[in-house]
C-alpha cells in the first residue's frame, strides 16, 4: 500500500504554471475593469450631464471596476508563488503583506462605493425626470437598464447601431436615435 503522503504532494512545474496562468487572468480582470470603466462608467454620467434622451446603466460594471486595485496586487503574488515554488504568504511586518491587505481593503470599499454608485445614480436618474424603459433592453441583458426621458423614445427596437442606439423602421426607412446627448 502507498504512502497517503505520496498522494498530497503537488507538482512544482504544474504549481508554477498555474500561478503565472492565474496572474494572467488577473491581469486581464484589472485591464477590463480600467476599460470598462473607461467606456462605460464616465461616459454614463457624461450622458446624465448632457440630458441625454436615453441613459444605459451597465450594473455589472460598476463591480467589475472593484476588482481594479485587487487583481494587480494578486497578480503579484502569484508571479512571486510561481517564482519561489511556494504559496504567496508574506510575513506580517513586509511591505507586500501591508500592500496586500491595503488592496483588499480597498477592494471591498470599493463594491460598497460600487452599490451606493448603482443607488445615487438611479436617484439622480429619477430626480432629473428619467424612469426605466425597458423596451430597449437588449435581449439577454438583464444587469442592463436603458432610462429614458421622453415617452415617444421608449419603444421596441427593431436593431441597433453604435453604442446600442435603437433603431426602428418606419415604412422603408430606418429611424434610429442617438442616445449619446450630442
Amino acid at each position: 500500500m502507498k504512502n497517503t503522503a505520496e498522494f498530497h504532494l503537488r507538482s512544482p512545474v504544474l504549481f508554477k504554471l498555474a500561478g503565472i496562468g492565474l496572474a494572467l487572468c488577473l491581469l486581464a480582470i484589472a485591464a477590463l475593469g480600467a476599460y470598462l470603466l473607461w467606456t462605460e462608467i464616465i461616459p454614463l454620467y457624461g450622458r446624465i450631464y448632457r440630458d441625454a434622451p436615453v441613459v444605459e446603466t451597465p450594473l455589472k460594471s460598476f463591480f467589475v471596476v472593484a476588482a481594479i486595485p485587487f487583481a494587480p496586487v494578486m497578480a503579484l503574488g502569484c508571479l512571486i508563488a510561481a517564482r519561489t515554488g511556494q504559496k504567496f504568504d508574506p510575513p506580517q511586518k513586509s511591505w507586500l503583506y501591508a500592500l496586500q491587505l491595503r488592496s483588499m481593503q480597498l477592494t471591498v470599499a470599493l463594491m460598497v462605493v460600487a452599490a451606493l454608485m448603482i443607488a445615487l445614480t438611479t436617484a439622480t436618474l429619477s430626480a432629473k425626470g428619467y424612469w426605466s424603459c425597458p423596451k430597449l433592453r437588449i435581449s439577454g441583458s438583464g444587469w442592463q437598464m436603458f432610462w429614458v426621458n421622453d415617452e415617444r423614445i421608449c419603444f421596441t427596437p427593431d436593431s441597433y447601431i453604435n453604442d446600442n442606439w435603437p433603431c426602428k423602421i418606419v415604412g422603408k426607412q430606418n429611424i434610429c436615435v442617438q442616445v449619446d446627448g450630442r
